[in-house]
């Protein structure tokens, strides 16, 4: 698999350059679906952030009770499946601020130190 720089996340395509991801974001399927999200887009939003929630738990589920482990790795993770929700889909605007929700939430526990988010 190649990185994907220039992915839509509301119709779940990939482009292979930025010309691709232009033309794409024209075309009528797109804006289609950018009418049935201007619709609803706190559902949307609230959809994909449940899933994304979802993965990563499942992730961190797998990785096993009290083992502490890196968010970005775990973050690795998930988004190493192809069709993952990409995190800028989500409400939370960057990962720490999605794993500082885990913790509050109390569905992991989390802290800090000068290596990273855990």
């Amino acid at each position: 698999l190649t990185k994907l720089r220039w992915y839509c996340q509301l119709c779940e395509k990939a482009c292979r350059d930025e010309n691709g991801y232009k033309c794409h974001l024209s075309s009528e399927s797109h804006l289609r679906q950018v009418r049935v999200f201007a619709e609803k887009p706190k559902q949307f939003i609230e959809f994909y952030s449940k899933e994304f929630e979802d993965a990563f738990m499942e992730v961190l589920r797998r990785k096993g009770e009290n083992v502490r482990s890196k968010a970005k790795a775990i973050w690795h993770e998930v988004i190493a499946e192809r069709h993952h929700i990409h995190l800028n889909a989500t409400r939370w605007l960057t990962l720490t601020e999605f794993v500082k929700h885990l913790g509050k939430e109390g569905f992991a526990e989390v802290d800090m130190d000068d290596e990273g988010v855990y």
